[in-house]
């Protein structure tokens, strides 16, 4: 009898070790810090691209473009490689027609399980016709077995981050990590995004750099959302001393003058107290193109997710060292289940 118990208790621990190693192999792809260096970031730009004729105003646009996914989309879905190349077109054609000058995008795959093994930032890039982006790498996963059941719906490898398609050239692109959630065990964030801030310097003509930095905030914890826009606060009184800078994204956060912050059907956060937004509002310099340019715009019209049925605000283009923004608005699309934020300002390299 003891040598059975004997024989059982080392068939459990063998299991047990097996279990934790595969964890451990499945969440390994990365740590959050890059090989080189935890700034390093992938340029790439067209030799061949001549330099664009600056306009009158300086066109800016962000997206969460939810990997592909559509509408409908969520992490922890799978998506057939055509219904990804579909949407990416969509998207590409709507950028496209937006004709920014930058722009920012969230939630941008490299080959992946969950969204048909396509490198979406080169799509982007190519079928928009940008010569000019950079990429940071904020989830890298070798297998995430989420859901759980039916394993065929496992989302597997996974390797996501955030992207910036510049007409210019980029001469900078860092990637500044932020933190986890601290009430995560230490476990489930060797899972988790490793979100970060994507920094870039933009060289318009006339030598002009403008400063851009993309954001994508925390989603599920207050706390470390918080965290996260104390750090882009700081950040942007740094790049405030050194000229015009553009601050977009998705935030996960709402205004603090929303008319609606808790209670929405399609999930439970609550955002009554949340300050994200009123941090990084109150930073050197900035303004934000509804809050402070179009305040007495109705709410409905700034409203950003989800795409399905807008029911609030989550997107938003903050400025500094620019004028006023001249124009401004939502572009409504199935494509993603963010709709995308379009700003115009008075184009500072304008001759």
């Amino acid at each position: 009898m003891r040598r059975s118990v004997g024989w059982i208790v080392a068939v459990l621990a063998l299991l047990v070790a097996a279990l934790a190693g595969a964890f451990m192999w499945a969440s390994s792809g990365w740590d959050g810090v890059d090989p080189v260096s935890s700034m390093a970031a992938e340029i790439t730009s067209s030799s061949s691209a001549p330099q664009p004729v600056p306009g009158k105003t300086l066109r800016v646009m962000t997206w969460n473009v939810a990997f592909g996914g559509g509408g409908s989309g969520t992490a922890m879905d799978v998506h057939e490689a055509a219904e990804v190349q579909g949407n990416l077109r969509a998207q590409a054609l709507l950028i496209r027609e937006a004709d920014a000058d930058v722009v920012f995008l969230q939630e941008v795959d490299k080959p992946s399980d969950r969204s048909g093994e396509i490198d979406q930032f080169q799509v982007l890039i190519e079928l928009a016709g940008y010569a000019h982006g950079c990429y940071i790498t904020t989830w890298n996963l070798n297998y995430l077995p989420m859901p759980v059941w039916p394993p065929s719906r496992q989302i597997g490898r996974v390797h996501s981050g955030q992207a910036i398609l510049s007409r210019y050239p980029i001469e900078e692109c860092i990637r500044i990590p932020m933190p986890q959630p601290d009430e995560n065990p230490s476990w489930y964030n060797r899972a988790y995004l490793h979100r970060s801030l994507q920094q870039a310097t933009v060289r318009l003509p006339g030598g002009i750099a403008l400063s851009v930095v993309n954001v994508h905030l925390e989603s599920f914890s207050q706390s470390n959302r918080e965290a996260q826009a104390r750090i882009l606060a700081n950040v942007v009184d740094r790049l405030a001393l050194r000229g015009p800078l553009v601050v977009a994204g998705d935030f996960n956060a709402l205004p603090t003058r929303a008319a609606q912050k808790s209670g929405f059907t399609d999930e439970d956060t609550d955002f009554r107290t949340d300050q994200s937004i009123d941090i990084v509002w109150g930073a050197s310099r900035m303004r934000e193109v509804f809050l402070d340019d179009s305040p007495d715009n109705p709410e409905v019209d700034s409203f950003t997710f989800p795409s399905s049925a807008p029911t609030r605000r989550l997107d938003y283009i903050f400025a500094g060292g620019l004028d006023r923004s001249v124009r401004r608005e939502v572009i409504r699309s199935d494509a993603s289940d963010h709709f995308a934020v379009f700003a115009e300002f008075t184009n500072p390299a304008a001759p």
